[in-house]
């Protein structure tokens, strides 16, 4: 039972990950529409709008090579499961497990660096929507695509 739902956890995430470069990568925060965002919800001056400028670019530059490593560790899970290797499933998870913990830490310091130079009128503003923070809209980040990729004939 436990395999099984390992199984369709790790499909799911796959469905996920396996979308092109022209989607919002894995990694958190997304690009310049998350700085405009913020800017124009939480009325960002200029101090703050550098400030969340640096804190969404270090993100980026510390998870810039997460995408390439989640792809290699999926096609590995994919050929793990095909081939039935249950020890091999474990490692490969247990690598993607990593990676989500290192992209989510990166995720939520850059969120905090944000969060301490909001005022206190910003802060009841964003309230527990911490989410619109890490790359979401007011109540977190987007959410997963679900079902089949789309047909693109």
């Amino acid at each position: 039972m436990k395999i099984n739902l390992l199984l369709i956890t790790i499909a799911a995430t796959g469905l996920v990950f396996a979308q092109g470069p022209a989607r919002r990568g894995f990694g958190g925060p997304g690009g310049p529409g998350t700085e405009t965002r913020l800017t124009k919800t939480l009325n960002l001056n200029a101090t703050q709008q550098n400030a969340v400028h640096t804190a969404l670019q270090e993100h980026r530059v510390a998870t810039s090579g997460l995408n390439d490593q989640m792809h290699t560790l999926n096609t590995q899970l994919h050929a793990a499961i095909k081939a039935g290797a249950a020890d091999q499933i474990d490692k490969v998870t247990a690598s993607i497990g990593a990676l989500h913990q290192q992209q989510l830490a990166s995720q939520s310091k850059a969120a905090a660096k944000i969060y301490a130079t909001l005022t206190d009128d910003q802060k009841t503003q964003v309230g527990d929507h911490i989410g619109m923070l890490m790359g979401g809209g007011p109540g977190g980040p987007p959410p997963a695509r679900r079902g089949p990729p789309p047909n693109n004939n």
